[in-house]
């Protein structure tokens, strides 16, 4: 398989035709045939609990993981080798990895990220950035979606409003009345795993039921005092919807930490397309001459509270990578004690 929804070659065998149904492909299966071996067998992580996770073949009877602790954290969406009894031997390469802060894995192995924000009086463009610079770390793409459009007069208006101040496409949602889910239905394509990121009653809960076609998420109402959510998931599970795309819901995040700077560029290009013609390449946008961002905010072209935004976040990251950096060097004096 070229990719996530793409047809499967010949390469795959019956037992890989039935884990293509959770995402394996093509190159998977290759690198599968260079290491199978010692009675092992691939798995899916379709949920994780506390102290346990859940592994899947495709086939009808997922069976309960156990984890050796020098793996440390298994999350949503892995894929691991382990025994017919599940205790996990190995966990295979990750090609994208969801993760809040240094520590809190989200999901791995996540085509796209769904961002919502709600038409609500929770709507807030800080958290939607730092959304969507989170997703975009990741290495998985991203899109923005605008739910509980039935509040608002004109649900395609609002869209686009947020998506000029978000410099992102934007889609507009209400899963109470089903507007918007013909265009969101064109973005789950089978075997894409698609992962709900958003704070708590944004509807990411009711939306996973609806395409599920069955309550399988628990939902709360939100406190009417100030139209914000109560948590409803607590836990992270990966779901096979009737159409064949797979859906991971997540915890709420109100203000989730970033782990790194990989996705600051795109969430915000637009800053970074004016920094390209600022006089100085270190220019700090603040009185320096020739600054093309500063006379963008002048121009009324560059909202400067977007700018702040940018840099607390930039801030925020690199003190991410010293911590890291900091942690990965107290390893290796350990290691030479």
């Amino acid at each position: 398989m070229r990719g996530a929804g793409g047809s499967l070659g010949p390469l795959l065998h019956a037992q890989d035709e039935t884990l293509a149904a959770l995402g394996w492909d093509e190159a998977r299966a290759e690198d599968w045939t260079a290491r199978a071996g010692g009675g092992l067998d691939p798995y899916r992580v379709v949920a994780v609990h506390r102290g346990r996770v859940v592994l899947h073949d495709g086939r009808a009877v997922p069976v309960g993981g156990a984890i050796e602790r020098r793996f440390g954290a298994v999350a949503v969406g892995d894929w691991v080798a382990a025994s017919p009894d599940g205790v996990i031997a190995e966990v295979l390469e990750r090609r994208t990895l969801i993760r809040r802060g240094d520590d809190d894995v989200l999901a791995a192995n996540v085509d796209l990220a769904l961002i919502f924000t709600s038409a609500n009086r929770d709507l807030n463009l800080r958290r939607a950035e730092r959304l969507l610079a989170l997703a975009l770390d990741s290495g998985a793409r991203a899109h923005v979606v605008l739910s509980k459009v039935d509040l608002v007069e004109d649900p395609e208006a609002s869209a686009a409003d947020l998506a000029d101040r978000l410099k992102t496409p934007v889609l507009a949602l209400s899963t109470l009345s089903g507007y918007g889910t013909d265009a969101l239905n064109a973005l789950l394509e089978p075997r894409l795993t698609v992962a709900l990121l958003g704070s708590s009653g944004v509807g990411k809960s009711t939306l996973t039921n609806r395409l599920l076609g069955e309550e399988r998420q628990r939902t709360l109402t939100i406190r009417e005092s100030d139209d914000r959510g109560r948590h409803a998931t607590v836990h992270r599970e990966l779901f096979t919807t009737p159409t064949g795309a797979l859906l991971v819901d997540t915890p709420g995040l109100r203000l989730p930490a970033l782990a790194g700077d990989g996705g600051l560029a795109e969430t915000f290009a637009d800053v970074e397309e004016l920094e390209l013609a600022c006089r100085f390449s270190n220019c700090g946008h603040t009185a320096e001459p020739g600054c093309a961002v500063r006379a963008a905010i002048e121009a009324g072209e560059l909202d400067p509270s977007r700018l702040a935004a940018r840099n607390r976040l930039i801030e925020e990251a690199e003190k991410a990578g010293e911590r890291r950096t900091q942690r990965a060097a107290k390893q290796v004096r350990r290691k030479r004690e």
